[in-house]
């Protein structure tokens, strides 16, 4: 009898612990955040902003004009295409919480807050 119990004890101690360490956090409920382009971006400094539909289009924002576009996103470089022009604009970014970082064409990383 004092086996059976010292291994059952042992099993959900083990048990306990596995639960403990964390786990899959989609068993335990918890849903993972998505991070998303969509949404509208301001340089809070020159009162530009981009801003990303779902869909795939957008506009650039700055000094009471707007640029059109429709964009591709791969999760690390944005591929914009505006309106009237034929070359495409490639941009590498990343996103930390509200922030977007865009490497602009010299190279140099522009910051975007999430509005």
């Amino acid at each position: 009898m004092k086996k059976i119990l010292s291994i059952l004890l042992v099993v959900c101690l083990v048990m306990g612990l596995m639960t403990a360490c964390g786990g899959d956090d989609k068993k335990a409920g918890k849903k993972e955040e998505t991070i998303t382009i969509v949404g509208t971006w301001e340089y809070e400094s020159m009162g530009a902003a981009y801003v990303f539909n779902a869909d795939g289009t957008g506009a650039y924002q700055f000094a009471g004009s707007e640029m059109k576009f429709t964009y591709t996103d791969d999760g690390s470089k944005l591929t914009l295409n505006y309106e009237g022009m034929d070359v495409p604009n490639e941009f590498k970014y990343t996103i930390e919480g509200k922030i977007l970082h865009i490497e602009d064409s010299f190279g140099s990383i522009v910051d975007y807050t999430r509005k």
